[in-house]
């Protein structure tokens, strides 16, 4: 089939190269780490901003040519865009928060479609780590609180 293209709103992050040095110091897979946050991330996106996870798309990479850095992209899988990324962007903490929830709370060893594994990953759900993911989602709240004050 021929690839599909279309112009849309999206949200990216980058992963700070100190959470990367941290999960590979502990030999985990650092790429599959960010793929297991994006996956579990779009799962929950719903909770936030009203919509289905198949109208979200999103991508992760280790090193993205526009950032310079490990970036994790999601974006509104309609043309012109919809609002849910500009929703999501607004509850990026308690996205994540819950985010990380359901992976630490998942009863699985590695990964399974209740926590990490999408169905419509063009990748086959490879590579992944549920370990590691949990990690990075931990360090970006740290990361967040420090630099991000909440309205009193």
């Amino acid at each position: 089939m021929p690839p599909l293209s279309f112009s849309t709103v999206g949200r990216w992050f980058i992963i700070p190269d100190a959470i990367k040095k941290e999960t590979e110091e502990q030999g985990l897979e650092f790429d599959g780490r960010i793929h297991d946050v994006e996956h579990a991330m779009i799962a929950m996106s719903p909770i936030f901003a009203m919509c289905d996870r198949w109208d979200i798309g999103g991508l992760s990479t280790p090193l993205h040519p526009t950032t310079g850095n490990a970036t994790i992209f999601t974006y509104d899988g309609f043309e012109g865009g919809i609002g849910i990324s500009e929703t999501l962007y607004l509850k990026i903490k308690p996205l994540w928060e819950k985010t990380l929830k359901l992976i630490d709370n998942c009863e699985c060893k590695d990964g399974c479609p209740s926590c990490i594994y999408s169905p419509k990953c063009g990748n086959e759900n490879k590579p992944l780590d549920k370990k590691a993911a949990s990690i990075i989602l931990h360090r970006l709240l740290t990361y967040l609180q420090l630099t991000i004050q909440e309205p009193k």
